[in-house]
């Protein structure tokens, strides 16, 4: 983790962040995988919520290992900042007391309706197993549904006893759920302890002795995981704390200075920008006392993803009685997301409008400052969910063109988001996943139904055997830039001034099986060329590669910025890939971003015709429909599959010294 900082917020700044809190924290995840947590904010009814306060309090923290952290909070779970929260469910997912409610009402209608159209499917949830759902309106992705065990009033020893065993399994499949669908952070309440009478003490033993046995198991498979178990009443909260002292010891130095009061801020002297923000930030100090200052925390593993969460988060709050929100996957929007745009015209009182123009897609908020950074907030959180929706289908499409799963027993198995499920499984190292009323055992690769019924499944690799990369298909690594990237990289880099800050290398097995295989079709020899990317776009690229969707066009000729070599000029069915020395100024809001991010590709041209700007497919060869050119030659190369390029590495630049 990074160094942690509450950053004090100016008296605008809080009144903006208490009525559009979730959508800001789920946008901040979402776009720069940073958490945000909000310090001392009065809970003002944001979109979608209960009004009452919100004290998001850290009690405890500490690590088993490099890559997983088990803290203890006292918060609102409906409202607490993770990427899944846990719902403690009964075996009908019937969502209709105590957290199952909260969680339900804060949530929306949705909740409640996806778990029905689980229940039709599976009849129940066993006790001790888990499923999982979208988190409709809530400051998350997911809720993992885990049924504990549920006990009579005053429980004796031998009902104790004989429950037990579930509510082991159920942290067990939560924890696996986590792994399997690559779940960064998850939020744990006292499973069980509430109207399931599981006596409080021994619940908070239990959860903390499964979460330290899976560990010792190797189930996290080094994947990063925050594991957070949160509570709202003290004496839970207590408890937590004390079986998690007694377990694994006493907190590291980090939690014990994290919520001590000091408020630091971080300043970079060579960004104008974030020195302004800084400023507004700190000069909230002065008007109230330490103890009742709003503040924002950022957490992040890296750097230079948190100052550009600090960045944005500036931007978004500095308050313009119009903002526009360039983002392509506007296109993605649903009926429900039209509807919710609606209600916030009318909630506060703005004028939003959706545009399609010249290859860019987005939308602009006017009114009123203050609200127009309400509603701007709460459309880029709905812009991200739509974003990450295309981007999980396109996910499984590509696993499903190189490795499927199927039973001959059980058909429904083989499509692409059944047979990504298990890929991702596979590829995790799980020993088994549950879903529906089925179960994947990998070891002896059998399908067991809930009756007990068991069926062969079949792993089936469609080109060439395909193994895990760190426990997925595609991965990020940090790797030296001297080593990595050729000198004529380097030197064009440097010739305009930019200062390499990073060079991840990136893989992904999936999309390179692909692009070798139009490599053979085409028999062409891939060029090496760059094409520069806004940062929420990064880790999408490495999953899924270039699409139309994540690089909107570029500006106006600038030739005081950096000579770009790939550019994509999108229109909404193709994407451009220029080769050449031309100059292209940066997309408005890769302008406000603090650091240049830039890939380099492998790019298949292959045969080559001249075409049109407005082309939506490659001309036919001789009028033969079937048989379409590889791509344009105007102004460069212009390629309609992104097939034909193979993301190779991230280099990250400091543009703060270019000329």
């Amino acid at each position: 983790m990074s160094n942690i900082q509450q950053i004090p917020l100016v008296p605008g700044h809080a009144a903006i962040l208490k009525k559009c809190q979730s959508a800001f924290c789920h946008a901040v995840k979402a776009k720069f995988n940073c958490m945000a947590i909000l310090h001392n904010m009065e809970e003002a009814g944001s979109f979608g919520s209960n009004s009452g306060v919100l004290r998001a309090e850290k009690r405890y923290s500490t690590k088993l290992s490099n890559r997983v952290e088990i803290s203890i909070w006292k918060d609102d779970l409906t409202r607490h900042q993770v990427y899944a929260v846990v719902n403690a469910a009964n075996e009908k997912l019937n969502h209709t007391g105590g957290l199952a409610q909260a969680l339900s009402d804060a949530g929306g209608p949705m909740i409640q309706k996806w778990s029905d159209d689980i229940i039709q499917r599976v009849q129940r949830v066993k006790t001790g197993d888990a499923v999982l759902t979208p988190a409709g309106n809530l400051p998350c992705k997911y809720i993992i549904h885990a049924v504990g065990p549920c006990l009579a009033p005053n429980p004796n020893k031998k009902d104790i006893d004989r429950a037990t065993p579930f509510l082991y399994n159920a942290i067990f499949r939560i924890l696996e759920i986590a792994v399997i669908h690559n779940i960064s952070s998850v939020a744990i309440p006292a499973l069980s302890s509430g109207l399931f009478h599981f006596p409080r003490d021994l619940c908070a033993d239990i959860i903390i002795k499964a979460i330290k046995q899976f560990h010792d198991l190797n189930g996290f498979q080094g994947k990063n995981l925050e594991i957070h178990l949160v509570n709202n009443d003290e004496p839970t909260v207590q408890e937590m704390e004390r079986a998690t002292r007694a377990i694994l010891g006493p907190p590291s130095i980090s939690a014990v200075d994290l919520y001590s009061g000091a408020l630091h801020l971080k300043t970079w002297s060579k960004s104008q920008v974030y020195n302004a923000m800084a400023t507004s930030f700190a000069s909230a100090a002065k008007e109230t006392t330490a103890n009742e200052t709003p503040t924002v925390e950022f957490h992040s593993v890296s750097k230079e993803a948190e100052r550009e969460a600090k960045v944005w988060a500036f931007n978004m709050l500095k308050q313009s009685d119009n903002m526009t929100i360039r983002n392509n996957h506007v296109i993605y929007l649903d009926q429900r997301d039209h509807e919710n745009m609606l209600s916030l015209q009318a909630k506060f009182r703005v004028h939003i409008k959706k545009f399609l123009r010249s290859g860019n897609g987005g939308i602009t908020i006017t009114g009123s400052p203050s609200d127009v950074s309400c509603a701007a907030i709460e459309v880029e959180s709905m812009l991200c969910k739509a974003q990450e929706d295309f981007t999980e289908a396109e996910e499984n499409y590509i696993l499903y063109s190189v490795v499927r799963w199927s039973c001959e027993d059980e058909p429904w198995i083989q499509t692409p988001e059944i047979s990504a499920v298990l890929e991702k499984a596979y590829l995790a190292g799980s020993k088994e996943i549950t879903f529906s009323n089925h179960k994947v055992r990998f070891k002896s690769m059998v399908l067991i139904d809930d009756n007990g019924g068991f069926s062969a499944v079949k792993r089936t690799c469609l080109l060439d055997p395909f193994e895990p990369l760190t426990n997925s298909f595609y991965a990020r690594t940090p790797v030296s830039s001297k080593d990595y990237l050729d000198k004529e990289g380097r030197r064009t880099l440097e010739a305009f001034g930019f200062r390499i800050v990073k060079v991840e290398k990136l893989e992904n097995n999936a999309l390179k099986q692909l692009f070798d295989k139009n490599e053979q079709r085409m028999k062409d020899k891939p060029r090496r060329l760059y094409q520069r990317v806004s940062a929420q776009f990064c880790d999408l690229i490495c999953r899924v590669g270039f699409q139309k969707e994540f690089a909107p066009p570029a500006g106006n000729t600038n030739v005081k910025t950096l000579r770009i070599i790939i550019r994509f000029l999108c229109s909404f069915l193709k994407a451009f890939l220029v080769k050449g020395a031309e100059g292209v100024s940066p997309s408005k809001e890769q302008e406000h971003e603090q650091y240049i991010y830039i890939i380099q590709a492998r790019v298949l041209t292959g045969k080559s015709t001249d075409g049109f700007p407005h082309s939506i497919l490659s001309p036919n060869k001789k009028q033969a429909p079937l048989n379409r050119y590889d791509c344009l030659s105007d102004r460069g190369h212009v390629i309609f599959s992104s097939q034909q390029a193979l993301p190779e590495c991230l280099i990250i630049c400091d543009k703060l010294t270019a000329v």
